[in-house]
């Protein structure tokens, strides 16, 4: 019992230090991008020398990172985000709006992704020596894949804007080749170990090679894809929702981190890295419980 607790400290202390140095290179950059300390807002003739130093003395406020990070977290402490300034609205607010949207585009875009990328890859790993079709269909597939991986995120999502695609398509076409060009390096290596031949020459049917020798040999491997699948889901996210205009976080982080709204880009960032460090914890203790069995 003591060395699980002191291995759950060790773990809730990496993932607190992680996040919190994730929230001040945030802010640090923010803080000390051109145009920081512009705010739009000044440019409205109908704001009066009241509303305008009343703007500025927000903006100074907010200046130094050091005092803003100490004020964030005596507030996180006591379960208040902060308030955003652009959307004139709490923090918490918006992050319980918004993240519905984008888990649900996420949940679509990490389902359609692995069942195409994998589905595609296991049979590439089966066929491709079995005929000249096959290794046409390795190639052609190979061929299509790095052709999409080589399109920014942003510009898939504007040609599925333009053919009238959800964000959730969008995040299918983005996800899809990336996990097909891992899962096929690994079940293509798996589908040629000499067990598998063994298994085949014996008469035992494709289906039970693929679920009792394939896919084990393989999954340690597809368990950390799918945590980094996850991680490669809330980077695209951001771009796709902000061109597709979907009503999602990531949306709020392009529109935080274009009116520099520092509150509202710290939480986000913090949540991002949040999720990215859990999901890469997850796949390392699954990986490590795979390899002892």
């Amino acid at each position: 019992m003591k060395g699980l607790a002191r291995q759950l400290i060790r773990h809730l202390a990496r993932i607190a230090g992680l996040v919190l140095i994730t929230g001040l290179a945030a802010g640090v950059l923010v803080r000390y991008s051109p145009g920081s300390q512009v705010d739009e807002r000044e440019l409205n003739q109908r704001l009066g020398e009241i509303s305008l130093a009343a703007l500025r003395a927000d903006r100074t406020k907010n200046a130094n990172v050091a005092t803003y990070t100490l004020a964030y977290f005596n507030g996180l402490v006591h379960g208040d985000l902060g308030y955003s300034e652009s959307n004139n609205a709490p923090i918490t607010e918006l992050i319980a709006d918004r993240a519905p949207a984008t888990l649900r585009e996420l949940a679509i875009g990490l389902a359609g992704g692995w069942l195409i990328g994998l589905g595609v890859a296991i049979s590439v790993g089966r066929f491709r020596r079995a005929s000249i079709w096959g290794t046409g269909w390795d190639a052609g597939s190979s061929a299509t894949a790095g052709l999409v991986l080589s399109l920014p995120a942003a510009l898939i999502a504007y040609l599925c804007l333009t053919a009238g695609a959800a964000a959730g398509a969008v995040l299918v076409i983005v996800l899809a080749p990336r996990i097909f060009r891992f899962a096929r390096n690994l079940l293509v290596q798996a589908y040629g170990s000499s067990h598998v031949e063994m298994a085949r020459a014996r008469g035992v049917r494709e289906w039970s090679i693929l679920w009792s020798h394939v896919l084990p040999d393989a999954r340690p491997q597809l368990l950390a894809l799918l945590a980094s699948s996850v991680s490669m889901g809330i980077g695209a996210a951001i771009p796709v929702e902000a061109i597709c205009g979907a009503p999602g976080l990531g949306r709020l982080a392009w529109q935080a981190a274009t009116s520099r709204d520092l509150p509202l880009l710290m939480n986000l960032t913090m949540l991002i890295a949040l999720v990215t460090i859990l999901a890469m914890i997850f796949s390392e203790k699954l990986t490590a419980t795979q390899r002892e069995v």
